[in-house]
């Protein structure tokens, strides 16, 4: 086995808070629905994800000031994918899906979206 990639050689990622369509109810849909959209070209990883209709996310909305009825989730994305796939949520919000946080660092979107870390299994 060889050495240890360190840090500053592995890839860099960015994790971007987005809130996702109503119809969207479970984890496997939501990734399902993001492989054949646009975004299919970049790998995408799914982090949190909370239905409309859960406590988290109404109160996730509250904090966001955010008044539609719309699920949010937490998606990493690889630095070099990072603009596009931003674009791609600014640009096609009447798709349902919408930017609204987004930052190197998990911890941060959390905060800012008013999430709960998940316990640790």
């Amino acid at each position: 086995m060889g050495a240890k990639v360190s840090k500053a050689k592995r890839p860099k990622r960015r994790w971007i808070g987005i809130t996702v369509p109503r119809t969207i109810q479970s984890r496997d849909t939501l990734q399902s629905t993001l492989e054949v959209s646009e975004l299919a070209a970049f790998k995408i990883r799914l982090y949190d994800f909370h239905r409309a209709d859960s406590d988290t996310a109404r109160s996730s909305r509250n904090h966001c000031q955010i008044d539609d009825d719309v699920g949010v989730a937490v998606i990493c994305v690889l630095l070099r994918d990072y603009d596009m796939v931003r674009a791609y949520f600014t640009s096609n919000t009447d798709s349902g899906f919408r930017s609204v946080s987004s930052s190197g660092k998990i911890r941060l979107i959390r905060e800012r979206m008013g999430l709960p870390k998940p316990p640790r299994t």
